[in-house]
């Protein structure tokens, strides 16, 4: 068994020692004048060897002190270097990633599993944020974002077209009759996310619909939310078409009329340039584009 003393007392000396004063030493270790020294003693008593010798005001290394100070900045770089390579390693397998909830509820959560599986060696770190912060200003490696970019000051890379419809769930289409024209939709409770005239506004101009107005019903904060709205059958949603998908598919919402509105490329990677030097985070480009 090695006989070690506290490593506090050790941290205590070596502080001292090196920046010549006990006060010195307990701003840098964020503990009190009192605390140093009592680690101080401690070590000198472990060791039953005097470290310092006190003139005036100041203190000196003993030999022995100045012997054993030579031993422990050594031993504390080695251990300084082996903690900075171990880091490094872990920065290297790690990838941050900042997404929306609708993105990362209705799509990219349900994808990790097969990211992990092919690549187990590489944690990603997820975070939800809904605006763009500036990623430069940040430790976020890349973001996920849907809207019309690019946006200045950003390195942005489309991911994914998409276009806006109207859907609901079949239970409303047999609680509240057949919609088969854009004109009975006065007839049916409408959904909206934040701007309750944006969205439905826009898919009646680019569908050339007039004297119509579908800006009353409820709102919702997010995509997901919405969906999931529709799900249940509050209403009728104009959604991503992309983030239904698995909805649609498993028929928990229809489309009931072909109306859309062509968004183009409405899904974006966002990354800060500099972060495309770690390799993890290169791995998680080109898997995220396969899966798009």
């Amino acid at each position: 068994m090695r006989a070690l003393p506290p490593l506090n007392s050790l941290k205590a000396f070596e502080a001292t020692a090196r920046l010549n004063g006990v006060q010195k030493a307990s701003e840098e270790l964020h503990v009190t004048h009192g605390a140093v020294s009592r680690h101080i003693k401690q070590l000198e008593s472990w060791l039953n060897t005097s470290l310092f010798t006190r003139k005036g005001r100041t203190l000196e290394l003993t030999d022995a002190g100045q012997q054993y100070l030579t031993t422990i900045s050594a031993a504390f770089n080695m251990i300084d270097e082996g903690t900075r390579f171990i880091q490094s390693r872990r920065q290297e397998s790690l990838v941050r990633v900042t997404t929306t909830h609708s993105i990362a509820n209705k799509w990219l959560v349900k994808k990790l599993a097969d990211f992990y599986k092919k690549f187990p060696q590489i944690e990603i770190w997820l975070t939800l944020e809904q605006r763009l912060s500036e990623l430069s200003q940040s430790n976020i490696d890349l973001a996920i974002r849907m809207g019309q970019g690019p946006w200045p000051g950003l390195n942005c890379t489309p991911l994914k077209q998409d276009r806006l419809i109207p859907v609901c769930s079949p239970g409303l289409i047999e609680k509240q009759g057949s919609l088969s024209s854009h004109l009975q939709l006065k007839e049916f409770p409408l959904l909206h996310d934040r701007d309750p005239n944006a969205q439905w506004s826009r898919w009646l101009r680019e569908n050339k619909i007039k004297n119509l107005i579908l800006d009353k019903g409820s709102r919702f904060a997010s995509g997901d939310l919405l969906i999931e709205a529709a799900i249940d059958g509050q209403g009728i949603a104009l959604i991503s078409e992309w983030l239904a998908t698995d909805a649609l598919n498993n028929h928990q919402l229809i489309q009931p009329l072909k109306e859309f509105v062509d968004l183009g490329f409405y899904f974006w990677l966002v990354t800060p340039q500099d972060h495309f030097s770690n390799p993890s985070v290169n791995t998680f480009v080109k898997w995220l584009r396969s899966v798009v």
